[in-house]
């Protein structure tokens, strides 16, 4: 029995790790999240701070470089947001990357200094030889 559970692990790993998300792949999905046209209209304007996330259920290696207005993403641990209250930030629960598809869940939180406002999304994405779709967008006012 145990042959069986550590032959099933192997098969397991052997199959998850065929495709790892690469930082490209991540930092191409992660600036469609930022690109998002219908988060548009929640995000600071242009010559506000730079857009904060917080490395907590899903974070994010030091090799991506996505931006928004020119500006790099800031990337804060939990404490950090905690400690240095940041008026805007993401925080992105489900970020999973495949060969071809790719599913994104996080909430954007807003106004937090005065009331508390959040913007949930949903995305779906379809990859073409190196270039990344948006097929399914949800977006839902928390």
């Amino acid at each position: 029995m145990r042959k069986l559970s550590l032959i099933l692990f192997m098969v397991l790993l052997c199959a998850t790790s065929t495709y790892a998300q690469s930082p490209e792949d991540q930092n191409k999905v992660l600036q469609k999240c930022i690109d998002l046209k219908e988060l548009q209209g929640y995000l600071p304007g242009k010559t506000a701070q730079p857009l904060y996330v917080m490395q907590h259920g899903v974070s994010f290696g030091k090799e991506i470089n996505a931006s928004k207005n020119g500006k790099s993403l800031v990337f804060l641990s939990k404490n950090e947001i905690n400690m240095q209250h940041p008026d805007s930030y993401f925080l992105f629960w489900l970020f999973e990357i495949n060969e071809k598809t790719a599913r994104v869940s996080f909430v954007y939180n807003y106004d937090q200094n005065q009331s508390k406002k959040a913007v949930r999304a949903d995305l779906e994405l379809n990859r073409n030889s190196s270039e990344w779709t948006v097929t399914s967008v949800t977006i839902n006012k928390v």
